[in-house]
């Protein structure tokens, strides 16, 4: 369902902003023998690491599926992350290095793997424009395979947000849809699909529900759809769907220990009492 480039400075759109990213998973990029072995030098960190959004991996059974999956958001590394166990310095001119063998194998290579990797690779490394490029020519190559679609979706749904442009994002949706049709039983493109029409202008509730209603009946835990049902009920003034929806929320995250995951809760409540106090909720904030 994308990155946000700039924190907000209340708690509301800090939680809208979070909230934007929170079925991306990492981009499975391995290493292929048309890259020569160096093209993916930090992908264990970025897996480590960038595995994303609000709700992590760990959060639910369709969530620690995610993780495995090769659709989705790989956010890119802010310069804070731990490394994970046993795993070597990476340093910023490294990545560069790295970036740059990226592009040199993609412009060499113009077979499926290399161009679908590398545009992986570049927008795990926050590439995004970069990116598109060769999910493009990935996506023209093999034009019934799932993953460049997918991927395509979250790039148009990322710059869509970037720029305030709902022309990317209607692409992003596009992009979605015909990835729902190769395979309708992804449950995070199915949650992006929906999260992105409320960020049409004006915002499509009805359909977004659809496909939070489509997750949700696969996976009646599954948080972060759980969360957007509750916002968008908000934003529909139906409160008691609203409330319902946070129950199953806050019961669901009980069982998750993850900050982020606690302070969505606690801001999801704090728009609900504000809600049922007659008080306007801005969603989305654009």
């Amino acid at each position: 369902m994308a990155q946000p480039k700039k924190q907000k400075t209340n708690s509301e759109n800090t939680s809208n902003e979070n909230a934007k990213t929170a079925t991306k998973s990492a981009t499975n990029t391995t290493n292929n023998s048309s890259a020569n072995g160096v093209l993916f030098l930090v992908v264990g960190l970025i897996l480590g690491l960038i595995v994303g959004g609000m709700f992590t991996s760990n959060t639910n059974s369709s969530n620690k599926q995610a993780a495995n999956s090769k659709t989705g958001k790989a956010r890119p590394l802010k310069g804070d992350e731990k490394m994970p166990a046993n795993h070597p310095s990476v340093d910023n001119e490294e990545v560069e290095k790295e970036i740059q063998r990226a592009v040199e194998a993609g412009e060499k290579n113009q077979d499926y793997d290399t161009q679908f990797k590398v545009g992986g690779y570049l927008y795990s490394q926050g590439r995004v424009e970069q990116a598109k490029k060769y999910l493009l020519k990935a996506q023209e190559l093999k034009p019934s395979e799932f993953e460049p679609m997918a991927q395509l979706g979250n790039i148009c749904f990322d710059l869509g947000q970037e720029r305030k442009d709902t022309k990317l994002v209607e692409e992003a949706i596009n992009w979605y849809e015909k990835a729902i049709k190769v395979k309708s039983d992804d449950l995070n493109v199915l949650t992006d699909t929906g999260i992105a029409y409320t960020f049409l202008s004006p915002p499509n509730y009805k359909k977004a529900l659809e496909y939070i209603e489509k997750t949700l009946s696969k996976d009646p835990k599954h948080l972060q759809s759980l969360y957007h049902k509750a916002r968008i009920s908000l934003a529909t003034k139906d409160l008691k769907t609203a409330q319902e929806a946070f129950n199953s929320f806050k019961e669901t995250a009980s069982s998750v220990e993850n900050e982020n995951v606690k302070a969505a809760l606690a801001s999801l409540e704090e728009e609900l009492n504000k809600a049922k106090d007659g008080q306007q909720i801005p969603i989305p904030t654009h």
